[in-house]
């Protein structure tokens, strides 16, 4: 086949891996996507949590998978995911779109210097405390409007040096699904 790992709704599934050089490493993942929108792969959640127990449980906030493209396309894309140290890991890969034609998938997991660092505009972090925020500004008197902010964060790593600047209207759209199918609020 064309692809590599596929994680289907509503259970997904877990790659293994290792980050084996002696500091941490920026955590990459790449994924099909596909376009014109509406995608035909699902919206994915990923967590990752480290499976070295001599350092204590460690996991990175869920960050979201968007693999829709606006325009006819069929690609391999990159997201970032976190910063990991050294050891060993398990990534989860929970679709949390219902009725896709295709299952999430995963092509490849990669590690990279922090210091090379690139955004990756389809990754969305989303917390609890995002729900309040969009419902708020999606509201009925709230237009966006294009180039305008919005004020959710779009990075969980304290670390990154290029903060996404712009909010887009499909951050908000990420958003407010993962509130409603998710979180429930």
């Amino acid at each position: 086949g064309k692809y590599g790992l596929t994680f289907p709704f509503p259970t997904g599934g877990d790659i293994f891996f290792a980050n084996p050089i002696n500091r941490p490493m920026d955590l990459y993942m790449d994924f099909m996507a596909n376009g014109p929108l509406p995608s035909y792969y699902p919206l994915t959640e990923i967590t990752v949590e480290s499976l070295s127990a001599e350092k204590g449980v460690m996991q990175l906030k869920p960050v979201y998978i968007d693999p829709g493209e606006p325009y006819k396309v069929h690609i391999i894309k990159p997201a970032f995911i976190g910063t990991v140290p050294p050891g060993d890991y398990i990534l989860h890969a929970r679709p949390v779109e219902a009725g896709k034609e295709h299952p999430f998938r995963i092509v490849g997991i990669n590690l990279s210097d922090p210091r090379q660092r690139f955004e990756t505009p389809e990754v969305h972090s989303v917390q609890p405390d995002d729900c309040v925020d969009v419902q708020h500004m999606l509201g009925p008197s709230v237009t966006l409007s294009r180039g305008q902010q919005l004020t959710l964060s779009h990075y969980t790593d304290p670390k990154t040096t290029e903060l996404k600047k712009k909010r887009s209207p499909d951050h908000a759209k990420v958003v407010a699904y993962v509130c409603d199918n998710v979180f429930g609020k």
